[in-house]
């Protein structure tokens, strides 16, 4: 008999292949039992889980947070994981959510956040904000996708946006938890990948370029929440 120290083989097993992000067309698991499989995690693992799912779900922002406050408890969450995979994928998602809002911002004419404010997440919040008038914000070689992400937010393509950045997160978590096959952070891995092609598969290109547009054309007051709005 084969023994294993990884705590999750048979949840792992359980969960259906999830594929490749743009060739699905629905999740490869409903979300209910998606759900009933999670409650095989210890409670410690689940509640990690969830904290960090809060932050990357739309569904779950807590109402009345503005960016600031989104920003200070996404510190909070993230320096609270024990897993150091799951604190550097998520980190890098939320830095992926600050670049977007910056190109959002800078879209309809906004200067560069003043120096100080807290708008976004990660280690090229100052990078962002110094080169604002530089196209791919002086940070392309970490992100090699901006540019083309500009250019379809300019040309008011908001699938092909959509396609970007989503690309963008499947391809950070797949980086940052390659190795982990049976694991809470492979069990995390999944369900990080799952709201991405859930996402993607009721994805509908009338109504996004209808919030797009409404996006680009609302008047924000002080609180702008430009980062709550991006991926």
């Amino acid at each position: 008999m084969i023994f294993t120290t990884e705590p999750y083989v048979m949840l792992v097993a359980s969960l259906p292949h999830v594929g490749t992000l743009l060739s699905n067309r629905t999740p490869p698991i409903n979300q209910v039992r998606l759900e009933q499989r999670l409650k095989e995690l210890n409670p410690e693992d689940r509640a990690e889980l969830e904290a960090l799912r809060s932050l990357l779900s739309w569904s779950r922002l807590e109402i009345g947070d503005d960016d600031a406050a989104f920003v200070t408890r996404a510190r909070q969450v993230i320096e609270a994981a024990h897993s150091e995979t799951l604190r550097a994928a998520v980190s890098e998602r939320l830095e992926i959510r600050t670049l977007m809002s910056a190109l959002r911002r800078r879209h309809r004419g906004e200067d560069a956040p003043a120096p100080g404010t807290i708008w976004g997440y990660g280690r090229y919040v100052d990078t962002i904000r110094a080169n604002w008038a530089t196209p791919d914000f002086g940070v392309g070689r970490a992100f090699p996708w901006v540019i083309a992400a500009k250019e379809k937010l300019e040309a008011g393509d908001a699938q092909g946006l959509e396609r970007i950045t989503l690309q963008a997160a499947w391809d950070s978590g797949a980086r940052h938890t390659t190795g982990h096959e049976f694991d809470f952070e492979a069990v995390a891995a999944y369900v990080l990948r799952w709201s991405l092609v859930e996402r993607w598969s009721r994805y509908d290109a009338t109504a996004a370029a209808t919030r797009f547009t409404e996006l680009l054309n609302a008047a924000f007051a002080d609180n702008a929440q430009n980062f709550l709005e991006a991926t």
